[in-house]
């Protein structure tokens, strides 16, 4: 069985490369995730053979959530590498292996066999990061990785580099491919791609390279016509244009992947209609923005004109200190205070990544509330679970803070609804003289941005009823909102806090033991 496979000019410049880290960022439909799946099955053809002929290979095949991996990755995986050449076992993990006839540089067989082993996982549950962990591998293909924090992909590169042995030879090329469409510009992949220190050093990883698709359009608002590139004219003149919401789009001329769309350049003009300006300027044209997922947390509380202040706030002197920390692999602390007339103002996010509560305390907490924080009355609640013991040491997450000179105990409850409620305590009434009871710094973004619709429950792809999981879907905004929680918990009257509900379920989930 043959594989026809035509690669478009930037997956052409793709597949010449690789580097540890190969990350190409594009629009939907432009055939990134097809040139991800062919780079696997080229990097597999080149492995050196072993002693017997047999070229070795392993890919873990990733995405956020179950049925995304299911219903994109592998079915993207099975149109070009169908189940006559390699048939999918749906186990734990999924995987399929592939066997073909290895070829020589001239394109012809030279009788060795070309082994590569698939696995197919989701990342969106503890045991399943367990179980990448457990694997070892050639390479990790990361679909979507907008969708994963920047701890779990580099959990996923340390996977790599681990198979063939060293007794087959080793792997001759090892490393990880990653897909995306466009994040928001605080995203880690704008990090990376872009990012600069202080200094204006490049904070690209080393041999990283990262690979940018044509948008399907182009955003052309407030541009006369005759200003415009003579291809892009002439996309107007057919007709590929479109006006939206006071913005004006026409089809890019130099959209890869048109011609396996039965309209051609229009499938990203029909994708228009119905979505809002920053998921086009994102999914379509392929710029950095914002797009909000699922049914926002806070939707009905949460004013950003109210509730963000115009200005930094800073620690006042005199004012008691609260700090909700957040355990496990993305540690993360919220500072707060609260002010004589009763307003929580919210001052700093710490938000780590990939490290333990120990680092995460010494090099960034602790220093923090010793040198802005110095001589406060500080009070530090954190995440219940913090209270059992580490395999490693036996040490609880909070005797670990307390070594670290930090007095720390557990929030009175674990249960989301208890938690979820005192939040909405301080965002739903005023103080003094028509304040909002809880204000916060615009410094607090990833905070801001959670509140805006980043942490949220993720809709279910169910027909007949939009419907959302029981729990908002952990992200990289779940960490700090749920330091928020035990904060905001902790800055309460006691007399208040035992008055909040802690039973309700505001969304039904179609299974009670998963939560979706």
């Amino acid at each position: 069985m043959k594989i026809s496979y035509r690669a478009s000019p930037t997956l052409r410049v793709m597949h010449k490369l690789r580097p540890l880290v190969l990350a190409i960022r594009g629009p939907i439909g432009s055939g990134k995730s097809v040139g991800c799946v062919m780079h696997m099955l080229r990097v597999a053809m080149e492995q050196e053979p072993n002693s017997e002929g047999v070229r070795k290979t392993r890919w873990i095949c990733v995405r956020n959530t179950y049925p995304e991996l299911k219903g994109t990755v592998i079915k993207t995986f099975q149109q070009w590498i169908p189940e006559a050449l390699c048939p999918i076992v749906y186990d734990a993990p999924i995987h399929g292996t592939l066997n073909l006839p290895g070829v020589g540089s001239d394109g012809e067989p030279d009788g060795t066999t070309v082994e590569c082993e698939f696995y197919f996982l989701s990342l969106d549950k503890p045991k399943d990061v367990q179980r990448l962990m457990s694997l070892e591998t050639t390479g990790v293909w990361v679909n979507e990785a907008q969708f994963l924090d920047k701890a779990l992909i580099l959990e996923a590169l340390s996977r790599c580099g681990r198979y063939p042995m060293m007794a087959d030879g080793g792997p001759t090329w090892y490393g990880l491919i990653m897909d995306t469409n466009s994040p928001d510009e605080d995203h880690w992949w704008h990090e990376y791609e872009f990012g600069v220190d202080e200094e204006g050093n490049s904070l690209t990883p080393k041999d990283w390279v990262f690979i940018e698709q044509p948008g399907g359009l182009l955003e052309i608002t407030g541009i006369p016509d005759a200003a415009l590139p003579k291809d892009v004219r002439a996309m107007i003149d057919e007709g590929m244009v479109m006006e939206y919401m006071g913005k004006r789009f026409v089809a890019n001329p130099l959209a890869e992947n048109h011609q396996n769309h039965k309209k051609g350049f229009g499938y990203w003009l029909e994708k228009v209609s119905g979505q809002s300006i920053n998921w086009i300027r994102s999914r379509l044209c392929n710029k950095f923005a914002t797009v909000l997922h699922g049914k926002p947390v806070y939707q009905d509380e949460f004013n950003r004109d109210l509730h963000v202040s115009k200005d930094k706030l800073l620690p006042v002197k005199g004012w008691p200190v609260f700090v909700g920390v957040d355990f496990g692999l993305t540690p993360a602390a919220i500072i707060g205070q609260v002010s004589p007339t009763g307003q929580l103002r919210i001052l700093d996010e710490v938000i780590s990544e990939s490290m333990g509560i120990k680092r995460f305390a010494e090099g960034q907490l602790v220093p923090l509330l010793n040198s802005k924080y110095a001589g406060m009355p500080v009070t530090v609640w954190g995440d219940p679970a913090g209270v059992g013991r580490a395999q490693t040491d036996e040490k609880t997450c909070f005797e670990i803070l307390a070594e670290c000179g930090l007095e720390a105990e557990a929030c009175d409850t674990n249960n989301l609804t208890g938690r979820l409620e005192a939040v909405r305590f301080w965002l739903g009434k005023l103080v003094g003289r028509g304040l909002p009871a809880m204000l916060i710094s615009p410094t607090c973004k990833v905070i801001i941005r959670g509140f805006e619709g980043g942490y949220a429950y993720r809709q279910l792809n169910v027909s007949g009823e939009t419907r959302y999981t029981a729990e908002p879907d952990k992200n990289r905004f779940s960490h700090p909102h749920d330091a928020l929680q035990y904060l905001a918990r902790a800055a309460m009257p006691s007399s208040l806090r035992e008055q909040l509900p802690t039973h309700i379920n505001q969304f039904k989930a179609l299974n009670t033991a998963t939560g979706y």
